[in-house]
């Protein structure tokens, strides 16, 4: 009997406007890549006749048929799909990135009620959309259940000043996350202020769980305690606990996050806690010019070099934050020498010392500005998803498109409390947003005339938001990212050179 290839279980299909979405599940259980791709829709089709098992024959036969040429010619097309490795394709000015895996042998199936059948019709279109980034359910949300936190940490992002008089109820929080496993959002996080400060954590922790969904990381300044061990183990998360401490002293934990003399024995013993729990966890260090020292680093490596769960340290700098002022930004960040010599004891000294992974990612002192001449899509850096497949909610269930412009009502598109999904993505605000005219800029921003605004503000929509307000003021909103080779000198220098 032929062999029979299938879809990898580990990745999904969703149809979004003349295109599909090829993504990986949350949960994977197979060799697989952690993937988003854009594809044409006769690729889905050739996809679909392996969802529930296809001999090679039978599936290069169909093609044949669909595409009028030669079962040969149909089996050299697949040839790169049953590879297992992976490949791209090239479609008019877009390149089409195909994941390792995507087809495989049915001995690699462990479970075939994994496998899920579904049918995607002939389509050979020529104008199909592969390069606007904007989909249209979104890919990721991120619940922000609070705004309080147990610190006021001296370089914080978050606003945790704002007054939230309503928070969406833990009923429509279940709500939209039933509504979003319906329509095919491929993951939702939690964040704060403190996600263990809610009152019903656990209940929602565990309604995310139980729906396919999750955060990949849970990051807290919250001293670990026997609730917060029983409530992650009773929900069965499984993604990873991070531990955002900084400091192990206490005067410069007081002076730094503003917290009591307690706080730091109580890190300790949570930290403990989690060992004799097998509960998994990273650690955050955030330098500043306080903790930027080698006495500090040392005592937190003291710590935790012989701790059996710590499974990554990550080392980085303080950003400069909107809701505080440029001067506090200058007062408490570490110098570019004082940085580079922590990193480089860190590598010589610690790094191949420990049992777990220590990074330490220099986001912040190599952003390249001023360097970029071909719009957004040419920045350095991470990619960002505002607009483009991210919807972040506040805890009042107002929608935003960034976690770090809050409250901001330029960027409000919508409110869940009364609103769904699909209404708050695609909500006259977010349309707003999306098709912004270049007439309409600000005529003292240098984008107001330039020939990439399309790139930057239609198409690839890779400008930081959060940056340009961080460097220019609220009301400079649509200035150029100061990555951008156009942009003007920032009112605000938030970058670590002089």
């Amino acid at each position: 009997m032929e062999k029979k290839y299938y879809f990898n279980p580990d990745y999904t299909i969703r149809k979004d406007g003349n295109r599909y979405l090829l993504y990986s599940r949350f949960m994977k259980k197979y060799d697989s890549d952690t993937t988003k791709t854009l594809i044409h829709p006769y690729h889905a089709r050739l996809l679909s006749l392996f969802s529930a098992g296809c001999p090679v024959e039978q599936a290069a036969n169909m093609i044949a048929s669909d595409l009028s040429v030669t079962q040969e010619d149909a089996k050299k097309i697949l040839a790169p799909w049953l590879s297992g490795e992976k490949f791209r394709i090239a479609i008019n000015d877009s390149k089409v990135r195909i994941p390792k895996n995507v087809l495989v042998p049915s001995e690699y199936i462990l479970d075939k009620s994994e496998i899920e059948e579904f049918s995607i019709p002939k389509s050979l279109a020529k104008d199909v959309d592969l390069s606007t980034k904007r989909l249209q359910i979104p890919y990721l949300m991120t619940f922000m259940l609070t705004n309080t936190c147990v610190t006021k940490c001296c370089y914080c992002y978050a606003d945790t000043c704002t007054k939230v008089k309503n928070h969406l109820s833990t009923e429509r929080i279940f709500e939209i996350i039933r509504e979003a496993k319906h329509i095919g959002v491929y993951n939702i996080f939690l964040i704060g202020g403190e996600v263990f400060l809610h009152p019903d954590w656990e209940l929602i922790l565990k309604k995310l769980t139980d729906n396919g969904f999750g955060p990949d990381t849970i990051s807290t300044k919250v001293p670990i305690t026997p609730r917060i061990v029983k409530g992650l183990k009773e929900s069965g998360y499984k993604g990873i606990l991070q531990l955002s401490i900084d400091t192990l002293d206490p005067s410069i934990a007081i002076d730094t996050l503003l917290v009591n003399q307690c706080y730091i024995s109580k890190v300790k013993q949570g930290v403990s806690l989690l060992e004799e729990a097998g509960i998994t966890y990273r650690v955050e260090t955030v330098l500043t010019k306080s903790t930027c020292t080698k006495e500090n680093i040392d005592a937190l490596y003291d710590l935790f070099k012989d701790k059996k769960h710590v499974k990554t340290w990550e080392i980085r700098t303080a950003m400069f934050s909107n809701q505080k002022s440029m001067d506090n930004f200058n007062s408490i960040k570490a110098t570019i020498s004082q940085l580079e010599g922590i990193f480089e004891y860190v590598e010589n000294n610690i790094k191949n010392e420990t049992k777990f992974t220590v990074t330490f990612p220099r986001t912040e002192i190599d952003k390249a500005y001023y360097s970029a001449e071909g719009g957004s899509s040419t920045f350095k850096g991470s990619k960002c998803s505002a607009l483009n497949d991210h919807l972040f909610i506040l805890p009042d269930g107002k929608c935003t498109i960034c976690e770090q412009l809050y409250w901001n009502p330029n960027f409000i598109i919508g409110d869940l409390t009364n609103e769904s999904i699909s209404e708050v993505w695609n909500s006259e605000k977010a349309n707003r947003l999306l098709n912004i005219k270049q007439e309409c800029i600000n005529k003292q921003s240098p984008c107001s005339s330039c020939k990439l605004f399309d790139d930057c503000f239609r198409i690839n929509r890779n400008r930081c938001w959060t940056d340009v307000i961080k460097a220019y003021g609220a009301d400079k909103w649509d200035f150029p990212d100061p990555r951008c080779k156009f942009a003007p000198k920032m009112n605000n220098n938030i970058s670590y050179n002089a």
